[in-house]
């Protein structure tokens, strides 16, 4: 149920959480030049690893759009005896819409997502690219002017594929 949950925030968290709508040139507005094709490589929430288990994620992105799709391990070897295996062994999660980036700062705005009540938000997150690894962090829940703590802070590291 834990590694559940920590997926859940995970796939909250990357429900996107990529790229660059201003320029492509060097400089400040630059440092964020997520365009391209990424997969998870891991995930650390409060500085503790949380080791994916075989969880796959992907994300795509554009000039001006991010889609990402994520899947459970071994969803081929449910038993489908029951309509919750069922539904287990089909389920992926994932989410698209557009986003913003300026310096170290990234902004996803949700248009398509697992979870109905975040469609038309904005999900904030920090963003630094070095070689072909992408530093995405940000806390949960991700709104700390609103949001009553604790809050829980993430580093996801993906790796450029494409």
């Amino acid at each position: 149920m834990l590694l559940t949950h920590r997926l859940s925030a995970l796939i909250v968290a990357t429900s996107g959480l990529a790229a660059l709508t201003t320029t492509n040139d060097a400089g400040p507005e630059a440092q964020c030049q997520v365009r391209g094709v990424w997969e998870l490589m891991s995930v650390s929430q409060d500085g503790k690893d949380q080791p994916l288990a075989g969880y796959q994620q992907m994300k795509v992105v554009t000039a001006h759009h991010f889609m990402w799709l994520g899947q459970a391990a071994k969803r081929d070897t449910l038993p489908l005896k029951t309509q919750l295996d069922t539904l287990r062994a089909y389920q992926i999660g994932g989410g698209a819409g557009t986003y913003t980036a300026s310096g170290n700062s990234y902004v996803e705005h949700l248009d398509l997502f697992i979870v109905p009540s975040w469609v038309g938000r904005s999900f904030k997150a920090m963003c630094r690219i070095e070689g072909n690894r992408w530093y995405h962090s940000f806390t949960t829940p991700n709104d700390t002017t609103a949001a009553p703590g604790p809050y829980q802070h993430v580093v996801e590291v993906w790796r450029r594929v494409e």
